[in-house]
Parts: structure tokens; C-alpha cells; sequence
């Protein structure tokens, strides 16, 4: 075989190859378009209410960085079961998340695809704050007596950081619409600082948010949930 043929058959080649739908470049830009989320069962919080939202920017063909945020604005309108507290609870705060992603399969699009779809396996980093308005505290009940008196307003800020490891999956519906289930676990490590000072004997059930959902020190905790979101594109 000439020098000549041998070239004529390898330019053959890669005309061939660059036309293989398989191989084409046009096959990846459908893993380019962020997805904006919206997570409702944080709106119906009972222990805390929250407007929570993210973003997901697909990095690479198997993996994706996920950006959330949260304000929340409140809880029950009556959190405390045992009416220790008494008028002027309130609460505002916020949380954060920065999760990373790794598609380990992928659900084969019955229509053209533009992000991440299938199964994955994430790595969460989360941080939360609260500033609790507690108003007047009824602790004439307690024994030992606090030491401040009954009628003292109290105040309360808890933060709390957290790593998580979650399962999910994530489907398209139509040509934009994306649904995400997912569960998993993690650890939390919170702290509570009282203002003008903690009480010297607690209430039981303070408030939900601080005393059963974040609790001071280090705790297991347990993800699970969905969110439904928007293809940017």
C-alpha cells in the first residue's frame, strides 16, 4: 500500500468518525444549563418556615455543584405545648448549603435532555442561623426559682453547622421541568447563646426549632425530601 492510499484511508476515517452521532460534540452541551429549585415542604415547616431556593450548575459530564439558600421567617404561631412562653415570640434567620454531585447513572431521555439527570450520590456543607424573640418567659412554676425574675425577655441566637452525605435522584418532566427526591444523613454541630442570659432552670419545649430540631452540641441528623425546579436555558 502507497503512502498516497494509506492517507486517502485514514482521512476516510476520521470524516466517519466525526460523523458518528455517538461521538459527536453536539451530544454534550445538553449537560451545560443550570437548574433554578424550589424545596415547598420547606414553606410548611411547622418548626420553622422557610422560603428556601437553589441553583445547580452542572461541572462535567458526571457531576454537578449545587448552591442553596433560605430566609425563614417564623414558625407555629403557638410553638410551646406547655405556655411557658408568653407574648413576643419571633423568629427570623437563614441557612445556607453548598452540596457537590456525582451522577453514578443516567436516565435515558426519551426527549432531548439539557442537565444532569439519574441517580447520584452528594456531599452537603451546611450552615444555619436563628435570632429567637422570646418575649416573657412564664418560669414561676420552676423549682429552684431563676435567678432572674419571671417577667425578663429573653432572647436567644442558634447556629449551627453540618456535613451530610445524601442518595437522589433526579428526573425530567417535558422540555424543562425537573423533579429531585432525595434522603440521606449527616451530623450537626450547633450552639445557643442567650441574651440578657440563659435561664437558670429551663422550661421544658422552649421552643421547637432550638430545643428538638437544633439542639446545642453535636447531633446525628436526618435528611429527606424533594424539590421541583427550572431548566435555565
Amino acid at each position: 500500500m502507497n503512502l498516497k492510499r494509506l492517507l486517502w484511508l485514514l482521512g476516510g476515517f476520521a470524516l466517519w468518525a466525526q460523523d458518528d452521532p455517538s461521538e459527536a460534540p453536539s451530544r454534550f452541551p445538553q449537560y451545560t444549563y443550570p437548574v433554578l429549585k424550589v424545596f415547598p415542604l420547606s414553606l410548611v415547616d411547622p418548626f420553622q418556615y422557610t422560603l428556601h431556593v437553589g441553583l445547580e450548575f452542572p461541572m462535567h459530564s458526571t457531576s454537578s455543584l449545587q448552591l442553596e439558600g433560605g430566609w425563614v421567617f417564623g414558625s407555629l404561631d403557638n410553638p410551646d405545648a406547655y405556655n411557658t412562653l408568653q407574648e413576643g415570640y419571633a423568629q427570623q434567620g437563614f441557612k445556607a448549603r453548598l452540596q457537590w454531585r456525582e451522577y453514578f447513572s443516567e436516565s435515558p431521555p426519551k426527549k432531548p435532555t439539557y442537565t444532569r439527570t439519574g441517580g447520584y450520590f452528594a456531599v452537603q456543607g451546611g450552615f444555619q442561623y436563628y435570632r429567637q424573640q422570646l418575649g416573657r418567659i412564664d418560669t414561676s412554676f420552676l423549682s429552684p426559682s431563676p435567678s432572674p425574675p419571671p417577667d425578663v425577655e429573653y432572647e436567644r441566637v442558634i447556629s449551627a453547622f453540618s456535613v451530610s452525605f445524601l442518595l437522589g435522584y433526579q428526573g425530567q418532566v417535558g422540555g424543562r421541568f425537573v423533579i429531585d427526591f432525595y434522603t440521606g444523613l449527616g451530623a450537626r454541630y450547633s450552639q445557643h447563646r442567650w441574651e440578657p442570659l440563659k435561664p437558670s432552670a429551663r422550661p421544658l419545649d422552649l421552643t421547637p426549632v432550638g430545643d428538638l430540631i437544633v439542639r446545642p452540641g453535636g447531633r446525628p441528623i436526618v435528611h429527606m425530601g424533594f424539590s421541583m425546579g427550572w431548566i435555565l436555558r
